[in-house]
């Protein structure tokens, strides 16, 4: 039996499923944190689990953590059991290890350096550890003799993504370039600048700089070539960078030496460097299936509570995901479909149920006498057949893909159109996540046009906390003479702010 506390039980569980676990490149002694969570059993005290894939100190073997957060509620030292545990597909303990009463204090860690051989996780015992590349970890605190029965559940997700992008640099008139040369290149993750400058003996020397880039990337690596006129590239070395790089600020290792220039008639036959560059980057995301009396999230810092009294088990989180899985099936092959949605080129498939559960548009267009009703079809003339898809992968499946700046304004319009509020929500958080100097007058425009006063009101301060670099850039002066409004509302806010 479990021991009580008033009627309630005196522990709880936290699952964290890691997916794409494979690829987490990260080294040894580096981490991944889960999210942190709370239980008011256990006097509203903050944990959260720690993983070290390759290990804190060896890199053949898995550590893992049970960790109290520094700004835990609760005594100073507190008291608990708690158990560490791999599962399988089904639930089944692999891999678990009990500790009994131990004490913690705030922000400090306890668990196994040693839990698990790394190569029997990801190599010889691959299939049963990390079905689907998921890894499916679970800590049970409780604070009596006896283990809870029914303890309190929390879920979570954590998301590694790879982006892979390229891009290729040409620099005219090379010889004839003076020391000090900068070229930037930009994008929603990463901000680069290629500088070139002079040793001594005047040899020149090329260096890429990563002046910014995206919080929740964990990893990087880059390889630069230069290709000839004949498009042949001449590898100039691969290099990578983890989160310890990261944080102290990247500094590129030299591009090119006087070797290109002994070879400048191969390379330079016209005198113009192609330079081609291909990056690969890692991300986290955070991802919740059920969220307990009191889970929170690293990326907001928000304590985000659940109405629900008690635990959704196990076979139900099983359950909605044969749900999404069946209904994505029934709309990428077109079973039992009722109605097509048409764009200019392209026709999809749908369901007018499904359309009118989840979009308020939809379900007054099928449901009045309107031509779409009798029809069997819809005509979207005005967006793009990769928009339509991924606004209809979100109907049946409520997930998005591969957003980038682009795809998300598209999507976040296309939203407001049909009002589809969730995913208009999850592409404004985009829009704000991703926020640079290049982009915030083009998403200040988007929010203005579909009347976001929240979105609208977060770019403008973005804006003000950012002048001194955009307001004297040509994105700013081609807004100003194009928007001239709404630039005149920021100048506005900014004097009122003062």
């Amino acid at each position: 039996m479990a021991a009580r506390n008033g009627g309630e039980t005196n522990g709880c569980t936290f699952q964290w499923k890691i997916e794409n676990i494979s690829q987490c490149w990260l080294k040894t002694g580096e981490i991944i944190p889960s999210p942190t969570f709370v239980e008011d059993v256990l006097e509203g005290t903050k944990w959260s689990l720690r993983l070290f894939p390759r290990g804190e100190a060896n890199d053949s073997v898995i550590s893992f953590y049970l960790h109290r957060e520094k700004d835990s509620s609760g005594p100073a030292n507190y008291v608990v059991n708690y158990r560490l545990a791999f599962l399988d597909k089904d639930g089944s303990f692999l891999n678990k290890k009990t500790i009994l009463k131990r004490c913690f204090t705030k922000d400090q860690s306890q668990g196994f350096i040693i839990y698990v051989a790394r190569e029997k996780v990801f190599v010889t015992e691959r299939e049963t550890f990390l079905p689907e590349d998921t890894l499916t970890v679970q800590c049970t605190i409780w604070n009596k003799e006896e283990e809870p029965v029914k303890p309190k559940h929390f879920y979570a997700r954590t998301v590694f993504k790879e982006n892979r992008r390229s891009f290729m640099w040409r620099i005219n008139e090379f010889s004839a370039l003076k020391r000090g040369l900068r070229n930037k290149f930009k994008d929603c993750l990463i901000d680069f600048e290629l500088i070139l400058n002079e040793e001594k003996g005047f040899e020149k020397k090329m260096v890429l700089c990563m002046n910014s880039f995206d919080e929740n990337i964990k990893y990087f690596s880059i390889k630069t070539s230069i290709a000839d006129s004949d498009g042949k590239k001449e590898n100039c070395g691969i290099h990578e960078y983890f989160p310890s790089d990261l944080k102290k600020g990247v500094l590129l290792k030299r591009l090119l030496t006087e070797t290109l220039m002994e070879n400048n008639s191969r390379c330079l036959p016209i005198d113009a460097l192609y330079l081609d560059c291909e990056y690969v980057s890692l991300t986290t995301s955070l991802l919740y299936e059920y969220f307990g009396s009191g889970i929170t999230s690293k990326l907001t810092n928000e304590v985000l509570e659940s109405r629900q009294e008690h635990s959704i088990g196990k076979e139900d989180s099983l359950n909605t995901a044969e749900l999404v899985k069946d209904l994505k099936f029934m709309y990428n092959d077109a079973i039992c479909s009722d109605t097509e949605l048409r764009t200019s080129s392209q026709t999809f498939p749908t369901h007018k149920a499904i359309l009118s559960a989840r979009s308020s548009v939809f379900r007054r267009m099928f449901a009045n006498d309107m031509k779409e009703k009798t029809s069997g079809q819809v005509d979207i003339d005005d967006l793009e057949d990769d928009t339509v898809h991924r606004m209809l992968t979100y109907i049946y499946t409520d997930s998005v893909e591969d957003l980038q700046l682009e795809s998300a304004s598209k999507l976040y319009a296309a939203t407001d159109k049909y009002e589809i509020l969730s995913l208009k929500s999850r592409c404004s958080s985009f829009l704000k996540e991703n926020l640079c100097p290049e982009n915030a007058c083009d998403v200040l425009v988007l929010a203005d046009l579909h009347n976001d006063d929240e979105l609208k009101s977060v770019v403008q301060d973005y804006i003000l906390g950012k002048r001194k670099e955009i307001f004297c850039s040509q994105e700013w002066k081609d807004f100003m003479s194009t928007h001239l409004k709404l630039a005149a509302d920021i100048m506005y806010k900014k004097i009122y702010q003062e």
